[in-house]
């Protein structure tokens, strides 16, 4: 045997005895089957700059265990970690399998077949609705035309072989049939924060073209008050030159933080919106549908969802924000309603609840 393998090995003082025999048994050379083994084959070369001291604290350590059979703590750590990928995996493809079932309900109960102009929103969960649609075959979906709300929506229709259609090609007093899209939270009363993606402004013309408005969404998006399960902000859409009075102008309002939305990772500066503005996120405190007795819009930065989003659009410079609040396509026949007549959300055990004003929540 080489003393100089063995001697090699020995711990610096920041190593723990148990870790420097285990070193010491993992080195190249002759294998070493128990401790007592390495004991007997071990030789100080009193050539070596290891103390003594030290060489006795390495045998101390790896007499009483047969540690060549114990695995090294952070194997535990390893282990453990892998075992919930798989786990965190299946759970991932549940929740977009109940976000297809979402979709599937919404398309089914709410897309005619003698429907002619679909709005098609942004987001994680219409890429459902589009393949849901897609489904149908060309007989339903070939005299459709389908209008996005930005770039990704447009891709999207683009890519499943639709018809792709613009607002401005509407004749006007002709409204959409119906529109599917996403929101980032939904409250009791199906007011929405929308624009975590930045197409508000695009996602909202849509909507508020449609003669309904359907939302499909996951279980993370239901909440009792706007901005208790969102809380990056309102998104606000702003015009360049704007953003500091903006800013100024949300501070006198209450809000507890605001900022201008960042590009990154994808892209260095300011994130820049299909429309070439930028994007304030407002954090506020949540968000009521009615104010308690005796209090006043904007009291201690208390609002309600209606007074801050009329609040907001009166601000010079704000092109739009992500407040869909006021009324249904239920309400407003012509069109112009910026509330879905029914959300429905994908939940983690592959059900699907719906959400109307009529019923409140209930599962499919």
């Amino acid at each position: 045997m080489n003393p100089h393998r063995v001697t090699s090995c020995i711990p610096r003082r920041s190593w723990s005895a148990a870790a420097a025999a285990a070193r010491c048994v993992h080195q190249p050379g002759p294998a070493f089957h128990s401790a007592a083994a390495a004991a007997a084959n071990f030789k100080f070369n009193p050539s070596t700059s290891a103390p003594p001291l030290r060489t006795t604290i390495v045998l101390q350590a790896a007499l009483p265990n047969t540690f060549t059979t114990q695995p090294h703590r952070n194997l535990h750590i390893t282990t453990a970690k892998m075992s919930t990928a798989p786990d965190a995996s299946a759970a991932q493809q549940l929740i977009e399998k109940s976000k297809f079932l979402a979709a599937n309900r919404a398309v089914t109960e709410h897309l005619s077949p003698t429907y002619r102009h679909i709005g098609i929103g942004s987001g994680s969960t219409v890429i459902h609705v589009v393949d849901v649609i897609s489904k149908l075959g060309t007989t339903i979906t070939g005299p459709m035309t389908f209008y996005p709300t930005g770039d990704q929506s447009r891709d999207l229709i683009q890519a499943a072989g639709f018809r792709l259609g613009y607002l401005s090609d509407l004749s006007p007093g002709h409204a959409l049939d119906v529109c599917f899209d996403g929101a980032d939270e939904v409250d009791p009363a199906l007011n929405l924060i929308k624009g975590g993606g930045a197409c508000l402004l695009q996602e909202k013309l849509v909507a508020t073209a449609a003669r309904k408005f359907v939302c499909v969404a996951d279980s993370r998006k239901i909440s009792n008050h706007l901005g208790t399960q969102w809380k990056k902000g309102i998104p606000i859409e702003v015009f360049p030159m704007a953003v500091p009075q903006v800013l100024g102008e949300l501070e006198r309002l209450g809000r507890l933080s605001a900022q201008v939305r960042s590009g990154l990772p994808g892209k260095a500066g300011a994130c820049v919106t299909d429309n070439g503005l930028r994007i304030v996120d407002a954090v506020f405190k949540p968000l009521l549908t009615e104010l308690p007795e005796g209090k006043q819009e904007g009291e201690e930065g208390v609002w309600t969802v209606d007074g801050l989003a009329r609040r907001l659009i009166e601000i010079p410079g704000v092109a739009e924000h992500g407040l869909f609040y006021g009324k249904s396509g239920l309400e407003v026949e012509s069109g112009g309603a910026q509330k879905p007549v029914a959300a429905y959300f994908g939940m983690e055990d592959g059900s699907v609840m719906v959400q109307t004003l009529e019923n409140g929540l209930v599962k499919a």
